[in-house]
């Protein structure tokens, strides 16, 4: 799938994992298997397995909404706290739901 960050094009795929809470962990990789970005943040909240809390700050600035434009991600939430000074992040769900190890 083509995505666009700082100005440039790149060709890349989604990759899911799970952070050893259970919580889903999602990974953007360049079609080389290289990693680009780390989506998700991990969390204490409990969410269902299809869904995640989001980065979208600091290098992440742009990324996920063009997933979320793409139907790759469904928002859920937008209040989902993270950590120190880092503002509420978005809670995700995975669309379509199977594509989740």
């Amino acid at each position: 799938m083509e995505f666009s960050h700082f100005g440039k094009k790149y060709e890349g795929e989604l990759e899911f994992g799970r952070y050893q809470n259970g919580n889903l962990a999602v990974q953007l990789k360049l079609d080389d298997g290289s990693p680009y970005a780390t989506l998700s943040v991990n969390t204490e909240l409990a969410l269902a397995d299809n869904e995640f809390v989001a980065k979208t700050y600091s290098e992440n600035e742009g990324l996920v909404e063009q997933f979320i434009d793409g139907g790759h991600f469904v928002p859920v939430s937008i209040s989902a706290p993270v950590s120190g000074f880092v503002p509420s992040q978005p809670i995700l769900r995975l669309s379509p739901p199977d594509e989740i190890i």
